[in-house]
């Protein structure tokens, strides 16, 4: 996910690998919310602010990345969107992720990164998927006409609006706040039927790194 702006005046260059950082109590407050039983995965897990959520609220996780961004708890090196993974792997009981976004250029695959995500970890896991991703993401027909074919059951609005800086930011020190843009959690359920709930979710305690 990412924040273009964390002031009216400053834009950032797109981060290379979609690399923006959530802070870890968005994701404590959304296992507060919501159980995730079983293994839970992320995926995508940058330097690992989704598994110090999850963990602080009591969910057994585990973080893997594609790079190595410093957080010895994520393993580095597994490439999610890679056709072949490691034995034993797939499929989890749940993913919760701020996965990567944008435009896929791969033929034959969704247009967009984040909905090619959200389609493979439907396919590797058990019980639940949790993506978390700019609240207007689900507008647009095209976009509500594939999502009404997938087990989407909750949608989570957080507040106060986190702010999400470009990874080499947060690594070089600069402190995320003043969030302009709004973010949700989509929670996708497997034997889901119906239409989905939005909830309001409050970020509350900070979570130790």
């Amino acid at each position: 996910m990412t924040e273009p702006r964390t002031k009216a005046a400053h834009t950032f260059a797109r981060e290379a690998d979609n690399w923006y950082v959530e802070p870890a109590d968005v994701t404590a407050a959304l296992c507060r919310a919501e159980g995730f039983p079983g293994r839970t995965v992320d995926p995508c897990a940058g330097m690992g602010h989704t598994v110090i959520g999850a963990a602080a609220a009591g969910v057994q996780i585990e973080g893997y990345d594609l790079r190595d961004r410093g957080n010895r708890a994520v393993a580095a090196g597994r490439d999610f969107f890679a056709p072949h993974q490691l034995p034993g792997m797939w499929p989890c009981d749940n993913i919760i992720s701020n996965p990567p976004y944008g435009r896929n250029d791969q033929p034959g695959e969704r247009p967009r990164l984040e909905e090619q995500f959200v389609e493979l970890a439907l396919q590797r896991t058990r019980r639940k998927v949790a993506v978390f991703l700019h609240a207007s993401w689900m507008n647009g027909a095209a976009r509500q006409d594939w999502l009404a074919a997938l087990p989407l059951y909750r949608v989570y609005l957080v507040s106060p609006r986190p702010s999400c800086l470009p990874g080499h930011m947060i690594q070089s020190g600069e402190k995320p706040g003043g969030g302009t843009k709004d973010y949700a959690w989509f929670v996708f359920l497997h034997g889901f039927e119906g239409d989905p709930v939005i909830r309001f979710l409050r970020r509350g305690e900070k979570c130790a790194s």
